[in-house]
């Protein structure tokens, strides 16, 4: 399996197929089932946080206040406008669509917010 050199954090109760897809599509995957504090340190280029009961919405915004670009899932439509940096879409999107906007989201920050 090649690597791109990214590395994604995936903040999700139970994200496995998600978390396989990003590994087969090269990215280095940080997967996480619990909330991160807010001392606590990551060292990622990007994060998917797919919100539920156990991951509130706290946690897309503790990453975006780090300049972690952030993808927020959830658990119905968004009622919220998505951002470059913040990106929010529903988690009845595919995964190897979810895993596109990965792939985009990467190459923007990547470039320094610029488009490649």
């Amino acid at each position: 399996m090649r690597r791109n050199g990214r590395r994604v954090l995936v903040l999700a109760a139970r994200q496995p197929l998600l978390v396989s897809e990003l590994e087969a599509a090269g990215f280095d995957v940080d997967s996480r089932t619990r909330p991160i504090s807010t001392g606590e340190r990551v060292s990622v280029d990007l994060a998917v946080v797919c919100r539920g009961r156990l991951i509130g919405r706290n946690q897309a915004q503790l990453l975006t206040d780090r300049g972690v670009p952030v993808i927020e899932v959830h658990t119905a439509e968004p009622q919220t406008p998505s951002t470059a940096g913040w990106i929010r879409v529903s988690n009845r999107m595919p995964k190897p669509d979810l895993v596109q906007v990965v792939r985009a989201l990467a190459d923007w920050a990547e470039n320094g917010g610029r488009a490649a």
